[in-house]
């Protein structure tokens, strides 16, 4: 992963661990990276964006991405995270399971109990061809494609 994406990631780990909120596991930010390189560049939005680093990796490889993120102080310490990098995609601090984003890909790192919310709120809310990708541990993203 080149200089800027790997301090971004590295530094989000760093700041999460100073907000007091619910625990969350962070992504793989290495194998989140190789899968979003992968991937024509499109429309991206983070379900439950956290710190926004999913959010500022994919805006540094070229996507039009944006976050939503439920807790407010995850979603004002992430606006502050991706300034201090130059980037500034929108963070919506909502609900992602309430919330209209409709975009090419969607990435989400859920509460295992969630999945199937998860998907059955993309089958409803989610263009035709968009991708879901969905994590399933930090290191297992899989790719669910709307037909």
């Amino acid at each position: 992963m080149p200089r800027l994406p790997a301090e971004l990631a590295a530094e989000g780990l760093r700041r999460a661990k100073a907000i007091e909120c619910f625990d969350f596991v962070p992504s793989n930010c290495c194998v989140v990276y190789a899968v979003l390189s992968a991937l024509p560049r499109a429309r991206l939005c983070e379900w439950g964006s956290g710190m926004g680093v999913v959010t500022g990796l994919a805006q540094t490889l070229g996507f039009d991405a944006r976050g939503i993120e439920i807790d407010p102080r995850l979603a004002a310490e992430s606006r502050r995270l991706l300034a201090d990098f130059g980037l500034a995609p929108k963070i919506t601090t909502g609900d992602y399971l309430q919330l209209n984003c409709p975009v090419d890909i969607y990435f989400t790192y859920c509460w295992p109990g969630q999945m199937s919310r998860v998907e059955e709120r993309f089958a409803v809310i989610a263009p035709d061809h968009a991708r879901l990708l969905i994590c399933h541990g930090a290191e297992d993203i899989r790719c669910r494609v709307k037909e």
